[in-house]
């Protein structure tokens, strides 16, 4: 394994730089990334409900499942054609999603650190989450345009951090050719 990693560092190597590359761009310019983004979503549900479609018709499925399934494809292709007619729409479904899904999981944690208090210390930590993650979804639901430009940057610095941690094991890679070889 070792051998074969070290035979193989370049492609560490560009993986990162090219993460990075994305990061950059992603910074540089959020509303392509939105848009590239939506792109691939849009292509991934259109081909999912054709893919969907073609088998509850196409694998002798009984009534029930092939209805079941039949309707599971139409909505992929309608999501998909949504997704490419009025992108707005979906970039904002999008943020509104992870508006909710930050106000539920924050709630939750209060309540789940109300709960815990009984048994552990500091679970004013828990409540202090909670009350940020509620926080972050009002805001994403009082400035969504804001809220999807963020989650590009948030991406962007994912990709930018992955790309390095890649650049490193790279090199720490090579590393081990030239260690190996003396």
């Amino acid at each position: 394994m070792i051998a074969i990693l070290s035979q193989n560092w370049w492609t560490l190597l560009l993986r990162g730089l090219v993460a990075i590359l994305f990061g950059i761009i992603a910074f540089a310019y959020p509303s392509a990334a939105i848009i590239a983004g939506l792109a691939v979503f849009a292509a991934f549900a259109f081909i999912e409900g054709i893919f969907a479609f073609m088998a509850a018709f196409g694998w002798g499925l009984p009534s029930r499942e092939r209805w079941l399934m039949g309707l599971l494809g139409l909505l992929g292709i309608a999501i998909g054609v949504l997704a490419v007619v009025r992108p707005g729409i979906t970039a904002l479904s999008i943020v509104l999603l992870v508006a909710w899904w930050a106000i539920i999981g924050g709630i939750i944690q209060i309540v789940v650190a109300v709960e815990m208090r009984k048994q552990i210390p500091g679970e004013w930590w828990l409540v202090l989450s909670g009350l940020l993650s509620i926080v972050f979804g009002a805001l994403l639901f009082w400035r969504p345009g804001v809220g999807l430009v963020t989650l590009v940057w948030i991406f962007a610095s994912y990709a930018i951090a992955y790309g390095v941690i890649m650049l490193l094991l790279a090199f720490r890679a090579r590393s081990l050719t030239t260690s190996a070889a003396r």
